[in-house]
């Protein structure tokens, strides 16, 4: 990244979470006045920040990373009553305490730090939120939780952020749990499709069975694995998908209670997700990206007019009436699961839904890097134009669907890094990264052989070179921390 003057003058940055720790922010030219980049992660990560900067963009950031109050809150991490041991615990929860202490005034600064949001995590999963300040005009503070212990290893991680938005160092405690803790996990598969919305100029055609194919072949491939003494579908079709609905789920597996005039239906199997358990949420419908937020299209999309005559009014309805990516942030705060998977196959219609910029990627929104990162989980988002999604119907699915599910899951092509038989969660996301542009290239190689005139980005049909015309890649969006147990979604049968 340093070669040749490539960097990002302005702090900006884009990549994964390895690479962060491969990076430090140099300040004043001065060797040994550095910051680890993660430090400014909420101001200065930029999803997709290398196609706008090949496309002739400057990004520009809101304020000059060498003005950030860089002094940290201190956080610690201990066990209440006593020191962490190497000694297994058989007990299935243990109390913690986190203290903070200020970062005290110097020179350039007449106030302390400040010291908010503090998070704790266990093997990288979210376990807790303190939102706001934690210490409430004092110099330090303690904050307790009782949290569930896993057979095996438990990372805790605990940080917080200063009054500027700028990450303190992390607390780190491990304990590991006896094997009598060892429980049964369920994988929870919530399963979004929606052909039919209650505007039916939105209707899709494939969606439904997009959903359909993914819920069951997860389910064939996740009993053939055996880690998990029971999966558990859970389809949200059509009229089903609603607003309410959704999120309710994902409340329900996070241990809320839900208002009992809610319409159920298969959300009454859901319980509260526990650390064993993993949770796959998988999405095909309408979604589009509007400034760093995100939103999910549900059937209740609270516009009755035409796709084409869409204004500014109604997609400030469908905003409103849309699952937004603060709102999934929130629905799945409490959520205990191990494993957590987020997939968005979205579908974009009429020109006031699509992003802003399309060549960087619909849903290429900072917003679904924050959730990724801030709660632990792995989100997968791929976004077409909707001449696009009509163009590959021939497949009977969606090209990030197909490549997933059929290539990925009903063949051994998803397991390559390495290739071992056994398909690991990020190996089946990354290789849906790679797959989708290369079958939108042959797509428009073999139908210009054809006679025909496809893009996959609107407005580019009238550029007559194919190898000209860009393709929409999916976006991986990492966890914090790789797991101590990674999801395993297959073992192919070429392997076993």
């Amino acid at each position: 990244m340093a070669a040749n003057g490539s960097w990002s003058p302005e702090g900006l940055f884009d990549g994964t979470p390895a690479s962060w720790n491969q990076i430090l922010w140099r300040y004043n030219h001065d060797t040994f006045n550095v910051a680890p980049i993660e430090w400014f992660f909420n101001e200065f990560y930029y999803p997709g920040l290398l196609a706008d900067v090949f496309a002739g963009k400057r990004p520009h950031v809101a304020q000059d990373v060498s003005k950030k109050d860089r002094r940290q809150p201190i956080v610690k991490l201990a066990l209440t009553g006593g020191a962490a041991s190497d000694a297994a615990i058989a007990t299935r929860t243990v109390k913690v305490k986190i203290d903070i202490t200020d970062a005290a005034a110097d020179s350039e600064h007449a106030r302390g730090s400040g010291a908010r949001d503090v998070r704790l995590f266990r093997n990288g999963s979210l376990v807790k939120v303190w939102h706001g300040d934690a210490l409430k005009g004092q110099s330090s503070a303690s904050l307790e939780e009782e949290i569930a212990l896993v057979a095996g290893p438990n990372r805790l991680t605990a940080y917080a952020f200063n009054k500027d938005n700028v990450k303190s160092k992390d607390a780190n405690m491990s304990l590991t749990g006896a094997d009598s803790l060892k429980r049964a996990g369920t994988a929870w598969v919530i399963a979004v499709g929606l052909n039919e919305y209650a505007n039916a100029q939105y209707n899709l055609k494939y969606a439904v069975a997009d959903a359909q194919s993914f819920a069951e072949e997860l389910r064939r491939s996740q009993t053939q694995v055996g880690h998990f003494d029971r999966i558990e579908v859970v389809p949200l079709l059509n009229e089903n998908a609603t607003k309410a609905n959704i999120l309710s789920a994902l409340r329900r597996l996070a241990g809320a209670s839900e208002p009992p005039t809610l319409k159920a239906g298969p959300l009454d199997r859901l319980t509260r997700a526990e650390p064993e358990d993993a949770v796959i949420i998988y999405f095909a419908g309408h979604g589009t990206a509007q400034g760093q937020r995100f939103y999910l299209i549900p059937h209740d999309l609270g516009y009755d007019g035409s796709r084409n005559g869409l204004n500014e009014s109604g997609l400030k309805s469908i905003l409103a009436h849309s699952i937004s990516d603060v709102e999934l942030e929130e629905s799945v705060e409490g959520l205990a699961a191990g494993s957590l998977l987020m997939i968005i196959d979205a579908c974009n219609s009429g020109q006031a839904l699509e992003a802003e910029e399309k060549r960087r990627g619909p849903m290429n929104s900072k917003g679904l890097a924050q959730l990724a990162y801030e709660k632990g989980m792995y989100i997968l988002t791929a976004a077409q134009s909707y001449q696009a999604a009509l163009e590959a119907a021939q497949l009977g699915h969606g090209l990030l669907t197909y490549a997933l599910v059929e290539e990925g899951l009903k063949t051994a092509a998803a397991d390559n890094e390495p290739k071992d038989g056994v398909l690991s969660a990020r190996e089946w996301l990354d290789f849906a990264t790679e797959r989708v542009p290369q079958m939108q290239e042959d797509k428009m190689k073999q139908s210009r052989g054809l006679g025909l005139d496809i893009a996959f980005t609107e407005g580019e049909q009238k550029i007559v070179d194919p190898e000209k015309r860009s393709v929409q890649r999916p976006r991986v969006f990492y966890r914090r921390e790789m797991e101590v147990d990674p999801l395993v979604i297959a073992k192919p049968a070429s392997k076993q």
